[in-house]
């Protein structure tokens, strides 16, 4: 996994650079890749994946391909940047039981041959972070967190997570925590 460590504090853009798993090839298609991906901030992430399902339908993001590799500098200005829609305005992952953020958040997503990049905004007018160490469990402090999970079936799904000292997190778990999963710093 290759990470850039671009991070503009002002409204807390937040570019990442991760290399897919292996086993997804060459992603399918050129053009776009449907993905579904579950993310976080600020380590709001009450009940556990199976239940939050049951309770709303994930949001969905076209995350579209993108011919040349990017530059990780934090920018989402550039060219490849524009071109790719936002997501729309991230909400509780328990949905519409839960009151709106106070603050907006939302990402970009592209992928070429070797990687797939996530570029984030994230406003928070109050950003800190203590940990320092790789593979903390970063959700302690002010973080984003990325779920992928190839499959959707909440099982053997990847999670990155990062706090504002870019500091992260790169783990697997076999199963949601509350269903006694356990993160899988090695792999």
């Amino acid at each position: 996994m290759d990470l850039g460590d671009s991070l503009d504090l002002g409204s807390w853009s937040l570019e990442l650079h991760l290399r897919p798993p292996r086993y997804l090839g060459g992603c399918g298609a050129r053009g776009t890749v449907p993905l579904i991906l579950w993310m976080s901030v600020c380590g709001v992430f009450a009940g556990t994946l199976e239940t939050n399902l049951n309770k709303t339908t994930p949001q969905h993001y076209l995350c579209h391909y993108t011919a040349h590799p990017l530059v990780i500098d934090g920018r989402l200005d550039k060219p490849a940047w524009k071109a790719a829609p936002w997501s729309e305005d991230f909400r509780d992952i328990e949905g519409d039981s839960k009151p709106k953020p106070r603050f907006r958040t939302r990402v970009k997503m592209l992928w070429d041959e070797n990687y797939f990049y996530v570029g984030a905004e994230l406003e928070e007018p109050h950003v800190w972070a203590t940990l320092t160490q790789h593979d903390s469990v970063i959700f302690q402090d002010n973080d984003f967190e990325v779920f992928i999970d190839p499959d959707g079936d909440t099982r053997n799904y990847y999670e990155f997570e990062m706090n504002a000292l870019n500091t992260g997190w790169d783990l697997l778990l076999d199963k949601p925590y509350k269903a006694g999963g356990k993160a899988k710093n090695e792999w």
